[in-house]
């Protein structure tokens, strides 16, 4: 569901803030200058949501995939088990090959 809010500000300007809230999922929220640009992002944002295609960018692009490498290898693969040294190899791989890259850049490539 969403509602788009009129603002009054200083100066006689207006502004729109738009909040986006489905079920699930983070509130969105966004702020612009004309009713328009809040009425297409609204649908936009709201759709990518259902379609499982939205991400918040700024925060995705800050880790890369050796940082999702290595925290997995601390948190999960700390217990001592056989399969582990596979993983461990596997981890490593994929690390030298695409670890450096942002984790939003990885996610976005498939």
């Amino acid at each position: 569901m969403a509602t788009i809010e009129k603002r009054d500000l200083k100066e006689g300007a207006v502004s729109y803030r738009a909040r986006v809230r489905i079920k699930g999922h983070p509130q969105q929220i966004a702020t612009f200058g004309r009713l328009t640009d809040a009425k297409r992002w609204v649908q936009q944002t709201e759709a990518a949501i259902r379609e499982g295609r939205y991400f918040k960018t700024s925060q995705a692009r800050k880790f890369t995939l050796s940082d999702a490498i290595e925290r997995y290898s601390t948190e999960v693969l700390l217990q001592d088990k056989p399969n582990n040294k596979n993983q461990k190899n596997y981890l490593d791989y994929w690390n030298q090959a695409l670890g450096a890259y942002a984790f939003f850049d990885c996610i976005s490539a498939q």
